[in-house]
């Protein structure tokens, strides 16, 4: 049997315990944490397995947002170009859910998110795609 090393072992720990402490967030504290706030994180988009994403909630219902992916070029190691997309739309509570509908150039993000928080302002958003990132203020 193999043995773990001390940092395999740590990261184990860790990914048990961030599961163990995740729980999903209710209507009002999607509500208190969207309205007037912002989600940073990542996930695997239509443009790109890995796109950055930030999502802008205003307490009026309207939400922007920006993406950035880099795209990489045939010239070798560490070439390549950084592309942003933004876009807008609106955004609301619906029970549980966290709702967005945004234009066409992120469109496949837009509809409804389980969202589930772990610790400080980190979570996991499961919907259209998968988002892990923070959401807050």
């Amino acid at each position: 049997m193999p043995k773990l090393t001390l940092a395999a072992a740590s990261l184990l720990a860790a990914l048990a315990l961030g599961a163990a402490t995740a729980a999903p967030l209710t209507g009002a504290e999607l509500q208190a944490r969207a309205s007037g706030g912002e989600f940073r994180g990542y996930g695997a988009t239509r443009r790109n397995p890995l796109e950055d994403v930030i999502l802008r909630f205003r307490p009026d219902g309207t939400v922007s947002s920006l993406s950035t992916i880099f795209r990489k070029a045939g010239g070798g190691m560490g070439t390549g170009q950084f592309e942003q997309y933004s876009d807008g739309g609106s955004w609301r509570v619906e029970g549980g859910r966290l709702c967005v509908q945004l234009g066409s150039v992120h469109g496949d993000l837009s509809g409804c998110y389980g969202v589930d928080g772990g610790a400080g302002n980190h979570v996991v958003l499961a919907g259209p795609v998968q988002l892990r990132g923070t959401l807050g203020r």
